[in-house]
């Protein structure tokens, strides 16, 4: 568990990168799967997290420009889904 925790550590200071490491210790199977699913479900908790550091660090690094990838990229194209004037896809 050390291993692992220093092994993402470095992978966090080496690349710049937020990193959310989760385990859940449980004692039983029932713990488990009382933890993993419905609305205590640790993994959505840990998802939002990762989500949330990576939003303040592009924040913080002044990169909290709109993409240009995404699913609004959807209201760029006409009904025939040709391009419309003034869109851009970015690939």
């Amino acid at each position: 568990s050390q291993a692992t925790s220093s092994g993402l550590m470095n992978v966090g200071i080496q690349t710049s990168t937020p990193v959310v490491y989760g385990v859940l210790n449980v004692n039983t199977e029932q713990q488990a799967l009382d933890r993993a699913t419905g609305p205590d479900n640790h993994g959505i908790s840990w998802a939002q997290t990762a989500v949330e550091m990576a939003l303040l660090r592009s924040s913080a690094l002044g990169m909290n420009k709109k993409s240009s990838m995404g699913f609004s990229d959807a209201a760029k194209l006409g009904g025939g889904g040709e391009k419309k004037e003034g869109g851009s896809f970015g690939f």
